[in-house]
């Protein structure tokens, strides 16, 4: 049977070659989609390690005259004042870099026996409890860490777990990252720069870490506020800091649509994929539609004769899903030996598995296209009475 198969598509190869073409071109579009689609819902789904649906973002501006001293006592006041706004829970001072602001810090050194690289987040002693974060183990800054013998960190899981797997705890142990700095806290992941970013090994650092050499002082703030209160109590935040600060320089944004913002460099072009990829299948449909029903009008005759001579209605439709099954599968068998490639030759900063998974995901949505569009026109041919067939011819 299958070579009587292959014989009658060979002599109907140029029609079968048309179709063997869309099939590996879908496939190539298609694992392309779902390895990417697949590896940015890996990232969306891992936790961001922070709150922001009931916070705001403030920039201000503080006089580049003030001493550092006269600019800590400003911004404890402001900490203070902003706290007895109704409505607010939690306020804290945050370097240059915020959660889904754009901006990155990094440093990096092998001082320590192997090559180390994090990202940078300083943030003042009010920063853990206002972004609710979760220990592993440890605890945040204090003010007693300032007189500490050595500079303290804290890290979050993803720098445990890279760099000291074996590691029962992390708590007092000194790390070189631009000195000797004594880890006394360790977080869960945290990733600030969008839900699609990669989980990056990332170390936090006190606000008394960062004033050095021309750096400005902390201009950013993070103000968490009860459910519902966001909209609230940003006009009176907004006058109790230009008071404060005797300055109208300030901005207010919402964090919960700032995530969206970042999010959108990843979700725009997955969109406009997932449109191709639509559109791509609905005309390799049509296409099989169009071909096989081609096909049944040209061998009504031969459809006739089998019948005539005792072939089934399930045989002659097997015959017709058995062809086009057959051109599919060589065509997902090219298909496949190109996509192995890609996680093979490492041609993609993409961890493999997200390939395999594309591979597999593709196939399968392949194969029920082509089998649902092959069943609806071979049951037509399964129809045919053979005596008026032949008749016809």
């Amino acid at each position: 049977m299958l070579s009587h198969l292959i014989k009658l598509m060979w002599n109907k190869r140029r029609a079968n070659g048309l179709i063997f073409l869309e099939i590996i071109l879908a496939f190539i579009v298609l694992f392309g989609v779902y390895a990417f689609a697949f590896y940015n819902y890996d990232r969306y789904s891992s936790p961001l390690g922070f709150s922001y649906e009931n916070s705001i973002g403030l920039r201000l501006d503080i006089d580049d005259d003030m001493d550092s001293l006269a600019v800590l006592g400003l911004q404890e006041r402001i900490v203070r004042e902003v706290r007895t706004v109704p409505g607010v829970e939690a306020v804290s001072f945050l370097g240059p870099v915020n959660p889904f602001g754009g901006n990155n810090w990094g440093t990096g050194n092998d001082d320590n026996g192997f090559q180390l690289f994090t990202r940078m987040l300083f943030a003042d002693e009010h920063f853990a409890e206002t972004m609710e974060l979760k220990f592993r183990e440890g605890r945040w800054f204090e003010k007693r860490d300032d007189n500490a013998k050595y500079p303290p960190i804290v890290v979050n899981g993803k720098f445990m777990d890279e760099y000291y797997p074996n590691a029962e705890t992390l708590l007092d142990s000194i790390i070189i990252l631009s000195g000797d700095r004594q880890v006394i806290g360790v977080v869960e992941d945290f990733k600030y720069a969008s839900n699609f970013a990669e989980n990056e090994p990332l170390t936090f650092y006190p606000q008394s870490g960062f004033y050095s050499g021309d750096r400005p002082p902390f201009e950013q703030m993070i103000i968490r506020t009860a459910p519902g209160q966001t909209a609230a109590v940003e006009e009176p935040i907004y006058n109790l800091v230009t008071a404060l600060t005797k300055n109208t320089d300030v901005v207010i944004w919402n964090m919960a649509e700032d995530r969206i913002k970042a999010n959108r460099p990843v979700v725009i072009p997955l969109v406009i994929l997932l449109i191709i990829s639509t559109f791509l299948l609905i005309n390799i449909a049509l296409g099989l539609f169009g071909v096989l029903f081609t096909q049944i009008n040209r061998r009504r005759a031969e459809i006739g004769l089998r019948k005539a001579m005792g072939a089934t209605p399930g045989e002659v439709t097997a015959q017709f899903v058995g062809e086009i099954l057959i051109i599919t599968v060589a065509g997902l068998l090219l298909g496949t030996f190109f996509a192995v490639q890609v996680p093979l030759l490492e041609l993609l900063p993409i961890p493999p598995k997200f390939f395999y998974f594309g591979i597999v995901a593709a196939i399968a949505t392949i194969l029920l296209i082509v089998t649902v569009c092959a069943l609806l026109p071979s049951r037509q041919a399964a129809r045919l009475h053979p005596a008026l067939v032949l008749h016809e011819e």
